[in-house]
């Protein structure tokens, strides 16, 4: 595959990640944009052949860019007008989830790429997590446990934040910022519930997270599956689920898939149960950090070459972030929110995985071994 030279916008530490996944795959990076000079100077440090610019239009004029990678903070300020500028310059755009802080503000970046007729995908890495690849054929293509009818994601670990660090203070934190990970996955897996029943909260006795520490739901979908998911970053208790340990089973009348991102995934089916060893486990090669960036980008590139809408695509994402308004929605009124209140004529009920909106054909380069 012809690779397309990549221009980061945003230069923060966690572009470290981009940088270190794009080289172990081969992707040409090859611009970099940051109003912060102390920004630029790190990263030249860094990646001293990369050539920096101190304007986002200089960047994008550069006509070795052919898609950009936006890493830019996702508060309204550093992101809304940065999308709009990167529409109107017609660059497919490769964006770092969560896509905004506010449903409302996606649906105008998703808006403003739509009218400039410009593909455009954000960056759900844990999609593209080597254990998260085949996920999709088992359940969707190949349907090996049936119809869905009930699945369970948890996650249970210790997320504490310094009382002066900006982590952890937004009103939204939680679910917008770690949660919507998992709901990435989920839409990808499952496509947009009805309904989402949250609670999001605090632990009080952790002063650096002054909002939400954790937000559980309770969503149901067309099709009739229940799903439950636990997101605590309050938890120190003896049997921590840490992140990229995650830990997901998905139940059918045919059997249960358990997954989870780093491990790989066990097939249990009910035919099976009085064998010796019903599970057929399948071990991955890889990990989340930074294999899934890698992943995600050349994905997006192939998604191009091939003149097709990539999975995860902004308008798939709105879908993820409806969930998040609904989650905080849920929470401040205390009942049961449907997607249509978030998303009115945008929601389609029929609309199902986003496994089937996006380029099912693409096919993933191998992990390198040694490089990274």
């Amino acid at each position: 595959m012809l690779t397309k030279g990549i221009g980061l916008i945003g230069l923060g530490s966690i572009t470290d990640v981009h940088t270190t996944a794009y080289a172990k795959f081969g992707l040409p990076l090859v611009a970099g944009y940051d109003p912060a000079p102390a920004a630029r100077e790190r990263f030249a440090q860094r990646c001293p052949d990369v050539r920096l610019y101190a304007s986002l239009d200089e960047l994008l004029a550069d006509p070795r860019v052919a898609v950009v990678d936006v890493a830019t903070p996702h508060y309204r300020a550093s992101r809304v007008p940065v999308l709009a500028t990167v529409a109107a310059a017609r660059k497919p755009a490769f964006i770092q989830k969560p896509l905004a802080m506010t449903y409302a503000d996606a649906l105008e970046i998703a808006d403003a790429f739509e009218k400039a007729g410009v593909p455009t995908m954000v960056n759900q890495n844990m999609c593209f997590t080597p254990g998260a690849l085949g996920l999709p054929h088992l359940l969707l293509e190949d349907k090996v446990v049936g119809a869905p009818f009930l699945a369970h994601l948890e996650l249970r670990f210790r997320f504490d934040c310094a009382p002066e660090h900006w982590f952890g203070k937004d009103e939204r934190w939680w679910t917008i910022g770690l949660t919507v990970h998992h709901l990435g996955l989920l839409q990808m897996l499952f496509g947009p519930p009805v309904q989402v029943y949250a609670v999001t909260g605090k632990d009080p006795a952790q002063p650096g997270v002054t909002h939400d520490g954790y937000g559980h739901l309770v969503m149901t979908y067309a099709t009739g599956l229940h799903l439950t998911l636990l997101s605590t970053g309050t938890y120190y208790g003896l049997h921590p689920i840490g992140h990229t340990h995650e830990q997901l089973w998905v139940q059918g009348p045919l059997g249960i898939i358990d997954w989870t991102p780093q491990d790989g995934y066990a097939v249990t089916l009910r035919a099976n149960l009085d064998s010796d060893e019903p599970a057929q486990r399948t071990q991955v090669a890889g990990k989340w950090f930074p294999d899934a960036f890698g992943l995600g980008m050349a994905h997006f590139q192939q998604a191009l070459a091939a003149g097709a809408a990539p999975l995860c695509s902004v308008q798939d994402n709105l879908y993820v972030m409806a969930v998040i308004e609904a989650t905080y929605r849920s929470t401040q009124e205390k009942r049961a929110v449907d997607l249509t209140e978030i998303m009115g004529d945008r929601y389609d009920s029929s609309y199902g995985s986003g496994w089937f909106h996006g380029y099912r054909a693409w096919q993933p380069p191998a992990i390198p071994a040694n490089a990274g």
